[in-house]
């Protein structure tokens, strides 16, 4: 994953703010690309990566504060963080609406939400077409995964007052996750 996404990863989060907020940390995979010493509000709903989470924080110098809920209803206050970080987790989450919704909610007027997704191709193209035909068995296999999201439609929908988004193809074998966006949208 890093070799194919970690300059991307580098370049949106160079100079982020001594706390931020990460959705779905899984196994910590961004906290190598944090300086020592962040402070990473973890939400992540999976228990069972906390160990790892605490392990890979510890390897990477930085502190963690795990939330083990729902990304729908972020238990922080409205108006509390200056950046949020999402790298690949909308296609897993149920309403991703009310994420988006909830991770302007709590961000300060002025903070930075980070995202890398891969969302759907363009309609009528074949790629768009195969992500629909697979979505079913890809979604049982891949943790709930919903290939075929338009995360970009939904991050437009929000009342941010500025998103910087880019379009780009990953070299991957798993067709079905091409393409992907990448950017920040400011409150």
């Amino acid at each position: 994953m890093d070799a194919h996404y970690g300059g991307r990863k580098q370049s949106l989060l160079r100079d982020h703010p001594e706390t931020i907020v990460e959705i779905g940390a899984a196994y910590g995979a961004n906290f190598r690309y944090l300086k020592p010493g962040t402070k990473v509000i973890v939400i992540e709903p999976n228990e069972s990566y906390n160990k790892i989470l605490k392990r890979r924080a510890e390897r990477f110098n930085v502190t963690i504060e795990i939330h083990n809920t729902g990304a729908e209803s972020i238990d922080l206050p409205s108006d509390s963080i200056d950046m949020v970080l999402d790298s690949l987790v909308m296609c897993t989450v149920e309403y991703p609406d009310q994420v988006l919704s909830e991770i302007h909610r709590i961000l300060r007027t002025g903070g930075k939400f980070v995202f890398i997704e891969h969302v759907r191709s363009e309609h009528h193209t074949w790629l768009c077409r195969l992500q629909n035909f697979v979505q079913k068995p890809w979604k049982w296999f891949f943790d709930g995964c919903h290939v075929n999201r338009d995360t970009a439609s939904s991050i437009d929908k929000v009342p941010f007052s500025k998103i910087d988004l880019e379009e780009f193809k990953s070299k991957t074998v798993f067709l079905p996750i091409i393409p992907h966006i990448s950017g920040t949208a400011i409150k």
